[in-house]
């Protein structure tokens, strides 16, 4: 089943944007790893709920990683306020994707009822939020939809990191800290802290692919043991049962 709201949402992703978001990102071996990386974090939380439970991506985009949820046999519906990335997710689903359910919505306004998810995920959208204040609503929003002691695994950029080369780009920032408190405040408790890119995300990119599994393998064991200071924190959520 498709849905769709109103395609007057305001997005940074255009028609043109969408159709290269994925060539231009993730097919050189940099990217490759990059996304492995994305990936083996969620495939973590993923194993906490069953194969009979429903999970929601928020922020979907063109389905880089809610096609790899969809493979290994969850039901997984998709949420994203450009319809023009939704269109390139629906052409690589096929008629795989008839029973999934699309959404063009703001994050923080999910056309969802109140506890329909086994668990609600969100990564590499809350950085591209407009202020803080309205990526801390989406962590609210994202609770309200996920089932009494279900979980939510909500990713962003972090505030502690220092700003040079991409990093001054501007962009939403939070701290662990506060994602925590809002979770709280929403009806959550922290369950874990997870970290990627110790080294940050340009260590890979501007990395000759010979060298990739060395950078890798540091970036790995620095963001084990230090996670709140990576580039990309995670903060993995269960809801509380009442």
């Amino acid at each position: 089943m498709q849905k769709q709201g109103k395609r007057e949402i305001t997005t940074a992703y255009t028609s043109q944007q969408a159709n290269i978001y994925d060539q231009s990102r993730f097919t050189k071996p940099q990217g490759v790893c990059v996304h492995q990386r994305e990936w083996t974090t969620l495939r973590t939380t993923l194993h906490l709920v069953k194969k009979e439970g429903r999970v929601l991506e928020v922020g979907c985009g063109t389905g880089r990683l809610l096609v790899e949820v969809q493979r290994l046999g969850y039901h997984v519906d998709g949420a994203d306020a450009s319809p023009d990335m939704l269109d390139k997710l629906k052409e690589k689903l096929g008629p795989d994707g008839s029973d999934t359910s699309f959404w063009i919505a703001p994050a923080d306004k999910l056309p969802c009822s109140n506890a329909s998810y086994d668990l609600t995920y969100a990564i590499r959208l809350l950085n591209q939020t407009e202020s803080p204040e309205y990526a801390l609503g989406v962590v609210g929003e994202m609770i309200r939809v996920t089932k009494p002691s279900g979980y939510v695994l909500v990713e962003f950029v972090n505030e502690w990191r220092p700003r040079w080369g991409m990093g001054k780009r501007k962009t939403t920032r939070l701290k662990p800290s506060e994602v925590a408190k809002a979770g709280i405040a929403s009806g959550a408790s922290p369950m874990a802290y997870y970290g990627n890119f110790f080294l940050s995300m340009q260590a890979f990119h501007y990395s000759p692919a010979f060298l990739l599994p060395l950078v890798n393998g540091l970036d790995k064991l620095f963001s084990v043991l230090f996670p709140r200071f990576c580039s990309r924190c995670y903060v993995l959520f269960k809801k509380d049962a009442t």
